[in-house]
């Protein structure tokens, strides 16, 4: 019974973070929104034919820079703390996302 028990809380202790992506096109964040939890992480990719991005947040809870994104190229971060997330682009300032991450 003991040993049920313990085998239980283990496989329930173990949760799987989820992975969503997000594109990049015709200048614009495939979603303004999405909500995510702690732990679970974003593929950034950039799906234009030859425009550069430059994706990133300046915080508090889940600071990041990808730096230059090519076309093509796919970027992931692991979103760590609870709270809301205002991901921009720096070349193109129209491009804006808001995560939120939940517990």
């Amino acid at each position: 019974m003991k040993y049920a028990i313990l085998v239980c809380l283990m496989f329930s202790a173990h949760v799987q973070a989820g992975e969503h992506t997000v594109t990049q096109k015709d200048k614009k964040f495939s979603q303004t929104e999405i909500k995510i939890k702690v732990g679970d992480s974003i593929s950034f990719k950039n799906d234009e034919k030859d425009v550069t991005h430059n994706v990133y947040s300046l915080g508090p809870t889940n600071e990041f820079e990808l730096k230059s994104q090519a076309p093509g190229e796919v970027s992931k971060v692991e979103f760590k703390k609870p709270g809301t997330t205002d991901v921009e682009c720096a070349i193109h300032t129209g491009m804006k996302l808001k995560v939120t991450v939940e517990k």
